[in-house]
């Protein structure tokens, strides 16, 4: 199967038929007629059906327009990455993060670092499925809450507190600090366990054989903080607080609750030299005043 008749077939489903494809990709109508009939053969079912004067994929046919399109977009890809890397250019990279620590922490990163810097393209992926998306040569980097798996090269990029918010009504609102212990004996409002920050929570808590009580669990920060506005508990988030809400740090039997963000790559990519520069300048400036996780 070839990339220049994936090309033709994507080109004909786009404008609907043989001679505007012809047009648009400037190749003689019967070469690409030729070239489908015998694209055809080869998977074994037809992939257009004629409407009238146009031709418009069949079942077969969109079934298999995701599939050609990606396996188009990975060519080009690689044409590009390779392209880059013999002429010494930084290369593009793909990273896995988590949606709030693209939108926190990744953005403003980018934001910050001018038209001439290159970033990576980011993908949305949760704790473990960024590292899993990683063992499979899917991204190039992996951010995620979770200490980096084992083989993999990595660095620490942030660190930031894990906060008990309360309405400014509430006796602890003069306060910058409240111990663990205290904090367990009051009603939560907590995040669920797909977020680091609860199971960073959970793992601390459980190392002093307590518990505590959960007045709501919630999967999105802000109605954590809304409920805890209007009084029914008090947030335990990373976020910065909002509707007018007080955070306190919470401390430990080590010191304060902080939950660590880490970059993991292969040790032996062929672009280790920008992935270092990546997540080096990503270290770097989430050194200074932090962002939001």
């Amino acid at each position: 199967m070839e990339l220049r008749v994936l090309r033709y077939f994507l080109a004909v489903a786009d404008h609907g038929s043989v001679t505007a494809a012809a047009a648009h990709l400037h190749v003689a109508q019967p070469a690409i007629s030729r070239q489908l009939r015998a694209l055809e053969r080869e998977l074994g079912v037809p992939l257009f059906v004629r409407d009238g004067r146009a031709l418009r994929p069949g079942a077969a046919g969109r079934r298999f327009l995701p599939i050609a399109r990606d396996l188009i977009a990975r060519a080009e890809t690689a044409s590009a990455t390779m392209t880059a890397l013999a002429k010494g250019l930084n290369v593009p990279l793909v990273a896995a993060a988590n949606a709030t620590t693209i939108a926190d922490v990744i953005a403003p990163f980018v934001a910050s670092r001018g038209p001439s810097s290159s970033t990576p393209t980011f993908v949305a992926a949760g704790a473990d499925a960024a590292y899993e998306a990683l063992g499979r040569a899917e991204v190039d980097v992996a951010i995620s809450v979770n200490p980096p798996p084992r083989g993999t090269a990595s660095l620490a990029v942030a660190a930031f507190p894990i906060l008990a918010q309360v309405p400014p009504t509430h006796p602890w609102a003069s306060l910058s600090e409240v111990s663990l212990d205290t904090l367990l004996q009051q009603p939560l409002i907590l995040l669920d366990k797909t977020f680091g920050t609860r199971r960073m929570f959970d793992a601390e808590v459980a190392r002093t054989n307590a518990a505590y009580m959960i007045a709501a669990e919630v999967a999105v920060p802000e109605v954590g903080q809304a409920l805890a506005a209007a009084g029914r508990g008090i947030a335990v988030l990373s976020d910065e607080p909002a509707y007018g809400l007080h955070a306190l740090s919470v401390v430990g039997a080590d010191g304060h609750l902080r939950i660590r963000l880490n970059a993991a790559w292969n040790p032996t990519h062929y672009a280790v030299d920008s992935i270092r520069e990546f997540v080096s300048s990503l270290a770097a400036f989430c050194a200074g005043p932090p962002p939001r996780d």
